[in-house]
């Protein structure tokens, strides 16, 4: 469906490559990511076979919907995590390691992360001996992910000592101004359930809770919960999250796609909560996976404001070459400062209504695909399951035809069926197009307006 919609984006494309000049704004890509992973580029690529490339764990499309973030990622390392699943070659703390290794990838020189392995103990994965957040530069990143290859199970399970150095760290971090200045979250995944420190559940939460408030009364961050492997116990995790406003997941563990898709998909609680249009963010230059070499990348996420609440449609993209902004400045540490700084603006996260939040619980991500499930298990209270109703697949305004009857085709005819079945739509969508291509718009004006302050900051240097 998506393929459909974002058909007359195909022009907004190329009327936006004809009116730039290549040589000097050096745009390479133009590109749009839905929230169900459809991917469409410009100028095309051909490839010799499809690949597991999705665009919603990539840095700039997670920068995109969640903004700039403090990240604390806590992995239970205790005895239990040596546990092989039958259905994989890895141990539950090997496809922890792969998943959070992924996760950490997703993140962006806006962003701030930590990581907290804890056992009878709990401890931070450090770098250059710092007990903070730390910036996470594509160098940091590289060095934490060294980190979390070295951690090894041993030990029991301290859910008590575990948060309380996750919010150690937060707040540490915030009297040295070492933070995002934004949304803060932690993402903490067990296999078990607690045997050292604080097990009682009620006790637990009241710890947990205390250590999320500031003097204000407000949530310091916002947690999610993972409960990992077909034998992890589920009750605290889920009454965690569910006491502090998140989201509690069961991670059946068949690989590390689920549980880093799992991970992954926080930006989602932000994406969707998130109050007003989204703002213009840049990326560090990193390589480009379709062959352009090193590029940064202005993103934007895009929502349909016409709903209530607005509804993420998914992220507008353009690639730069590196070569282009060298051609102002080699200094990487003034192009680094100026996409900081051009990339600042914090989400804003609205008030929601529980059901809002039961929506997002019951939301299943595996594979590529997103679907909701009427989980019993995944309820946090009883009387909402009968209170809230479940969002069911969206269709275009006034379309009626259905898409699953363009189904039954050949992976070889796909993209010949696709346009056909697009063809049986009454009306285009005009909307969904209009609101992604005044994106690019805006796009297109922020690479013009980055070179150009780039070339005046340069003429302005002593």
């Amino acid at each position: 469906m998506d393929i459909c919609l974002s058909q007359g984006l195909d022009n907004s494309f190329r009327e936006n490559w004809m009116s730039m000049d290549k040589e000097e704004s050096g745009v390479k890509w133009q590109f749009f990511a839905s929230q169900s992973g459809m991917y469409r580029m410009f100028p095309g690529v051909a490839q010799e076979r499809c690949h597991d490339y999705d665009p919603r764990l990539r840095a700039w499309y997670v920068s995109a919907t969640t903004g700039p973030k403090d990240v604390v990622i806590v992995i239970d390392s205790s005895d239990s995590m040596a546990f092989r699943p039958s259905t994989s070659p890895l141990t539950l703390m090997g496809l922890t390691k792969e998943a959070v290794t992924s996760v950490l990838w997703t993140l962006t020189h806006l962003d701030y992360v930590a990581v907290v392995s804890f056992a009878t103990l709990a401890q931070q994965l450090t770098i250059q001996n710092k007990n903070t957040l730390i910036q996470a530069t594509r160098d940091n990143i590289g060095a934490l992910t060294q980190e979390v290859r070295k951690v090894e199970p041993n030990g029991h399970t301290n859910f008590e000592a575990a948060f309380r150095t996750a919010f150690d760290i937060l707040r540490r971090s915030e009297v040295v101004s070492r933070t995002a200045g934004c949304n803060k979250m932690v993402l903490f995944m067990t296999d078990g359930e607690p045997t050292r420190g604080e097990r009682e559940p009620e006790q637990l939460t009241q710890i947990i809770s205390s250590l999320n408030q500031r003097e204000d009364g407000s949530k310091f961050a916002s947690i999610f919960t993972y409960s990992v492997g077909e034998l992890a116990d589920t009750t605290i995790t889920k009454k965690i999250a569910c006491n502090e406003g998140g989201v509690w997941s069961e991670v059946e563990m068949a690989g590390t796609a689920s549980l880093a898709e799992q991970l992954s998909q926080y930006y989602d609680y932000y994406g969707t909560l998130r109050e007003g249009q989204g703002q213009v963010i840049w990326t560090e230059p990193y390589m480009d996976a379709f062959g352009a070499g090193e590029v940064i990348t202005g993103a934007k996420a895009v929502y349909n404001t016409t709903t209530v609440p607005q509804r993420l449609l998914g992220v507008v993209g353009i690639d730069v070459a590196i070569s282009a902004t060298e051609k102002i400045t080699a200094d990487k540490q003034d192009l680094l400062d100026t996409l900081r700084r051009r990339s600042s603006s914090c989400a804003d996260i609205r008030e929601t209504s529980e059901c809002e939040l039961e929506q997002l619980r019951q939301k299943v991500y595996e594979q590529g695909t997103i679907r909701y499930e009427n989980n019993s298990a995944k309820w946090c209270g009883p009387s909402l399951a009968q209170e809230c109703t479940l969002p069911v697949a969206e269709q275009c305004d006034n379309q009626y035809q259905q898409y699953s009857n363009c189904r039954n085709h050949s992976t070889e005819k796909v993209d010949y069926v696709a346009a056909s079945c697009c063809s049986r739509y009454d009306e285009p969508c005009p909307s969904f197009t209009t609101r992604i291509s005044s994106s690019l718009q805006l796009l297109s004006i922020s690479v013009t307006a980055l070179l150009s302050f780039l070339y005046v900051y340069m003429i302005q240097l002593p």
